[in-house]
């Protein structure tokens, strides 16, 4: 296919753009060029603009007041638990963040109250390792349980909202 056929077919493609008015400055260019050159275009052009002229001219549909409300508050309720989930996500993340350095950190603190600064240097795996592990491990579960109860809690007044 010659260039010229090629770039009259390029032109064809981009006329109910122009139509539109959806055309950029230089594609505007090219067409007025073009359609100043060729009658078959331009013709085609004159009935594209018609028919973008006459669909201007119809009335927009407009949907219902209760159609439009619905979609608001639903879109409120979705804004309203993404930001929830967001809020509810750094929460937990920080919480499990601060119980971790609680965690290590009452080690050294537990040590120092079962046997003061010379049980911070002993390192023997004594009886003392098992309370530890025990008091840790107690208040993890008592920390994911309560979490448990209140994303239930947090169900339970969404379903009643």
């Amino acid at each position: 296919m010659s260039d010229a056929i090629r770039e009259h077919e390029k032109i064809r493609e981009l006329l109910a753009l122009a139509a539109a008015g959806a055309l950029d400055e230089k594609e505007e260019q090219l067409v007025a060029r073009h359609l100043r050159e060729c009658e078959t275009c331009a013709a085609e052009q004159e009935t594209w603009s018609m028919l973008g002229s006459a669909l201007r001219r119809l009335p927009t549909p407009q949907p219902r007041a209760s159609v439009v409300e619905r979609a608001r508050a639903q879109a409120q309720i979705r804004l309203a638990e993404s930001f929830e989930q967001r809020w509810n996500t750094t929460v937990i993340a920080c919480l499990v963040a601060f119980a971790w350095v609680l965690t290590v950190m009452s080690w050294p603190v537990f040590k120092l109250a079962t046997g003061g600064v010379a049980g911070l240097f002993d390192h023997d795996f004594h009886h003392g390792w098992f309370w530890f592990v025990g008091f840790t491990a107690t208040v993890w579960i008592a920390g994911g349980a309560a979490a448990a109860l209140l994303s239930l809690y947090s169900r339970r007044e969404r379903r009643l909202a």
